[in-house]
């Protein structure tokens, strides 16, 4: 969960009293009506929250700088709420709690993270790359904020447009800067060179993935990828058995041995759709990767 400081006292640039999250929408996907069961009581005796709307008193940039303390346990009060909210499966609240950890502290990158989340999670893909966007532009973002960037983006149905490429690139280019991030760098680029069936892209991240994650499953995947790419059936042939032994679903294994089985030649259209499957792949992996973290990660809120 996000670690909430209470004593400390939150930076106030005069530009945070100027953003706010994007639109709330009318109504989430999948949110769970009413309001939350059981709802703690505040630790903050200063600043109310307003269940039906908690981005109706957000705290101004005067009064959370010339009240700390109280401005920490308000804001420990509004994940408290969107914790019991995510036990409650209660979408459209969850929503509304990031939203408003969002808009107090909008210079920060973790409650615009958080938003992301929440609005991936109830299907909501434009919010919440407009979220993410927020969160990798601001301090603190981590690189959990990044990959759900890109997979957002390389996740929206058909080619992707001029300005999503630009995005993209501009995410590559500040990854680039960051040498503990190579392996999730590398990853990201493979995700969209494969979304983009950029070839280029394909060799040069699973070059890296070769060398510092070589049985990684997803590395063999963008390594079989690469090989379809080329039109070379026996590299895919016998990527195809390593995925296997790698633990790599059977669905999956089955749909890529009948495209490893096709020969050379695949059409530029046969490669389209071969990548398209990669690309569900690659997702479906992703997806297991958060749901095996979250059995093990900690539900606890720091005191």
């Amino acid at each position: 969960m996000l670690l909430v400081p209470a004593a400390t006292a939150w930076s106030a640039g005069a530009r945070a009293a100027e953003q706010s999250p994007p639109p709330a929408p009318a109504a989430a996907p999948q949110a769970a009506a009413g309001k939350l069961k059981l709802v703690p009581e505040q630790l903050s005796t200063l600043f109310k929250i307003d269940d039906d709307n908690p981005e109706a008193h957000v705290p101004s940039v005067k009064d959370r700088s010339s009240n700390p303390l109280e401005f920490g346990y308000y804001l420990q009060d509004l994940l408290t709420r969107a914790e019991v909210a995510e036990k409650q499966h209660n979408q459209l609240a969850i929503i509304k709690y990031y939203r408003a950890v969002a808009m107090a502290i909008p210079e920060e990158a973790q409650g615009w993270g958080r938003l992301c989340e929440a609005y991936q999670n109830a299907g909501d893909r434009d919010r919440a790359v407009r979220a993410c966007k927020y969160a990798i532009d601001r301090k603190g973002a981590q690189a959990k904020d990044y990959r759900r960037y890109v997979e957002l983006i390389t996740a929206k149905p058909g080619d992707l447009l001029p300005e999503d490429r630009d995005e993209l690139k501009a995410v590559f280019a500040h990854l680039d800067g960051q040498a503990d991030m190579a392996v999730l760098t590398a990853h990201l680029r493979c995700e969209a060179g494969v979304k983009m069936k950029d070839q280029a892209a394909l060799e040069a991240c699973t070059a890296v993935l070769a060398k510092t994650a070589p049985d990684d499953p997803k590395t063999i995947v963008f390594q079989w990828s690469l090989a379809v790419m080329r039109g070379d059936r026996d590299q895919a042939v016998v990527l195809l058995e390593r995925a296997q032994k790698a633990g790599v679903a059977q669905a999956n294994i089955d749909r890529m041995s009948q495209v490893s089985m096709v020969g050379h030649g695949l059409s530029a259209r046969g490669i389209g759709v071969v990548l398209v499957g990669a690309a569900t792949l690659m997702l479906a992996l992703a997806l297991l990767g958060v749901y095996r973290r979250r059995l093990t990660a900690t539900r606890r809120l720091a005191p």
